[in-house]
């Protein structure tokens, strides 16, 4: 109870005048510590303000950080898919690019993660591949294992069914893809695609009769035994002039097979 309450009740004498100062100090008094308070709160309210601010910035870059991993754990994921799918099918880069309308660089370039493909261009994919997207994205997938012995029937065939070259590919289910090897039979009077070019260097080695290369506008004959290193970039094309088989083994990287 105010002061000057207490003192009117007790002592008449108390002229107005001094319950009315009485009443101002307390007046004066009680704004103060009311302009204190709500200078304290305001202290305590920017205070919280700005740790939550803080906080919120921090989280936002760690949120930032972990959807760019992500994003690109994704995008590693469906070129490396891709290539399983394709090397279980059986088909070369050449095949799946004919078969789903695309050109080869352009398989290539999706599965080294270079590019990202359109949904379309994905579903168009994985329609030749036997699969969809549903399966596709789903935990199901999971990596082949990398095997060290490849036998014969762990080959891959790349040439088509019809062709009279065949190219068949070591493959352990590497994910690496940093080299490639091939053994090559060429059947009498056969030649690959005529003008192939394709990022990386091949290295090979003629094991059983001839073969002619063809590197841009010029020829070279290789016999048995002979060996050829080609920048893979100019176009080139091989021939078996012969009327015998050619066998060829070859390795090349990065893998474009």
């Amino acid at each position: 109870m105010p002061a000057n309450h207490t003192r009117n009740s007790i002592t008449e004498s108390h002229t107005d005048t001094v319950s009315s100062e009485a009443e101002t100090n307390n007046s004066v008094d009680s704004s103060t510590d009311s302009d204190a308070a709500s200078s304290k709160d305001t202290d305590i309210t920017t205070n919280i303000d700005t740790d939550d601010i803080s906080d919120d910035d921090d989280l936002t870059d760690c949120e930032t950080a972990m959807s760019a991993e992500t994003d690109e754990s994704a995008e590693e994921d469906i070129g490396k898919k891709i290539n399983q799918l394709r090397l279980a099918k059986g088909y070369s880069q050449r095949k799946l690019a004919k078969l789903s309308g695309l050109t080869n660089t352009s398989i290539s370039s999706i599965e080294r993660n270079k590019v990202s493909p359109a949904v379309n261009t994905l579903k168009a994919i994985l329609a030749v591949l036997g699969s969809d997207l549903t399966t596709f994205f789903s935990d199901e997938w999971k990596e082949p294992k990398a095997r060290v012995v490849v036998t014969p029937k762990d080959l891959l065939e790349l040439s088509e069914p019809s062709s009279r070259v065949s190219l068949r590919q070591v493959y352990n289910c590497s994910t690496t893809k940093n080299l490639g090897f091939l053994i090559e039979v060429y059947q009498p009077n056969s030649s690959t695609e005529e003008k192939i070019a394709h990022e990386g260097e091949e290295i090979g080695t003629v094991i059983e009769g001839k073969i002619l290369i063809r590197i841009d506008e010029t020829t070279y004959l290789l016999n048995q035994g002979d060996s050829y290193v080609i920048d893979t970039i100019r176009p080139h094309t091989f021939i078996n002039p012969t009327d015998g088989v050619t066998r060829i083994v070859s390795a090349h990287t990065p893998t474009t097979y």
